[in-house]
């Protein structure tokens, strides 16, 4: 049975208790906003998918030969992220040769245009325009040097070039390639690589002629990035509200408990 105890003196509680609503209240919309912008957060595509150079006119290096038949969905997925990008783009697609689809300078929203041969259940090499045209093995040196070219050729000095491929080379192609690279270094162009399901072998490769440059992570995971001890690949903001939303939290629990009595 609980029995009330009157107090002489309870209007004085009101304004404190008045008060204490209000900071309820105002903490409790802060709790909101906080949890909000922390699902935001984790939920969003993180641009942790840097793929392009800031600040460069890029040229993307597609590889479309046979052994990536099995990731067209992964490379679908790639290409829907840089379409999204807003940026202006060059595309250089190759297997063992090499040519240039869109010229520098292109919206890269028009590579949606390829998505549907990438993408669906009906995402198949074989009904590809490139099917029969680029069925060879694999030289990435001739594409490489083919956008390098494309750049010096549009006299484009702010030039960079992102390999798309799953790195998976000739084994004749590789003296071409480390040359390719090194031309690379020597004109300073920056050249990033996405790789797609590489092997672990081919994954070492790359890392070694880039140096210490890791291979930048596909949209959605499936890249073999380099071990780096940047943390530049975690969501930092999501970290960043998760400890907000947290403090918020502590200070709503510390001035909105109900007040305690002694049993003295």
């Amino acid at each position: 049975m609980r029995i009330a105890i009157p107090l002489t003196d309870a209007p004085a509680l009101h304004e404190s208790a008045r008060r204490t609503r209000w900071l309820r209240g105002v903490l409790a919309l802060a709790l909101v906003c906080a949890l909000v912008l922390t699902l935001r957060a984790a939920l969003r595509p993180q641009p942790h998918v840097r793929i392009l150079a800031p600040q460069t006119s890029p040229v993307v290096v597609l590889d479309l030969s046979w052994s990536t038949s099995s990731d067209y969905r992964r490379i679908g997925s790639t290409l829907r992220t840089l379409a999204a990008s807003d940026r202006r783009i060059g595309l250089v697609v190759f297997s063992d040769a090499a040519y240039e689809m869109f010229p520098p300078g292109t919206p890269a929203r028009e590579l949606r245009t390829l998505l549907r041969f990438f993408e669906g259940p009906k995402s198949r090499r074989a009904d590809s325009p490139w099917a029969t045209s680029l069925s060879g093995g694999t030289r990435i040196s001739s594409a490489l040097l083919l956008a390098r070219d494309v750049l010096r050729r549009e006299r484009i000095a702010n030039g960079s070039a992102v390999l798309v491929s799953d790195l998976g080379d000739s084994p004749n192609d590789r003296a071409a390639l480390s040359a390719a690279v090194v031309t690379y270094l020597r004109d300073g162009i920056p050249l990033r690589v996405v790789g797609i399901e590489p092997t672990a072998q081919d994954a070492r490769f790359f890392q070694a002629l880039l140096g210490s440059r890791p291979l930048a992570p596909r949209p959605g995971g499936g890249a073999r990035p380099a071990t780096s001890s940047s943390p530049a690949g975690l969501p930092v903001a999501l970290f960043v509200l998760g400890a907000v939303f947290l403090l918020l939290l502590a200070v709503n629990e510390h001035y909105g408990a109900r007040l305690r009595w002694s049993r003295a």
